[in-house]
């Protein structure tokens, strides 16, 4: 298994824990996505698998999660699957894409655990993992309204899970 593989795969098992935990009444509560209900904060993240998932060979096109996600972790346990660009994603490198649908679940799966009173803890290196990429990426991008807001300040000893979490313009 790759390290890409590994890092989305935790991310994908802390999705299926937050998950797991949401019941029949929380699809309209809000969430720290400015103006996002949990059903469109979950239908947005679905969006970005499946999407993300043909750029490594998996058609996810109306795949349900529970059988996206063993496809995806297999796909990127595959080397050759994360070479060259993305021609679905503006040529982006394929990298590039893995570390993004990586940084959209893990980040979206504190923004449910928030909204649903969950445990908001992330993986550990999964977090590391997604600072240090977000962190490559230009700032212009980062900070467009298709991405992310502003970045809040935290304290100089803030853990990285709450670094990751200001990076990304939520309150942690």
């Amino acid at each position: 298994m790759s390290d890409v593989s590994e890092v989305w795969t935790q991310a994908a098992d802390k999705w299926d824990a937050v998950m797991a935990t949401m019941g029949d009444g929380d699809g309209d509560k809000t969430t720290p996505c400015d103006g996002w209900t949990v059903t469109e904060l979950v239908d947005h993240a679905m969006f970005w698998q499946n999407r993300g998932a043909g750029v490594f060979g998996v058609d996810g096109e109306g795949v349900e999660w529970a059988d996206l996600k063993p496809q995806v972790t297999a796909a990127l346990a595959e080397p050759g699957n994360l070479e060259g660009e993305a021609a679905a994603m503006g040529g982006m490198p394929k990298q590039a894409v893995a570390g993004l649908i990586t940084a959209d679940l893990l980040i979206h799966s504190w923004d449910l655990a928030r909204s649903l009173g969950a445990d908001e803890t992330l993986p550990a290196a999964a977090v590391e993992a997604t600072l240090m990429g977000l962190q490559r990426l230009p700032d212009a991008m980062l900070r467009s309204e298709t991405m992310f807001g502003p970045a809040v300040e935290v304290a100089d000893d803030a853990s990285a899970q709450d670094r990751l979490i200001a990076f990304v313009g939520r309150q942690p």
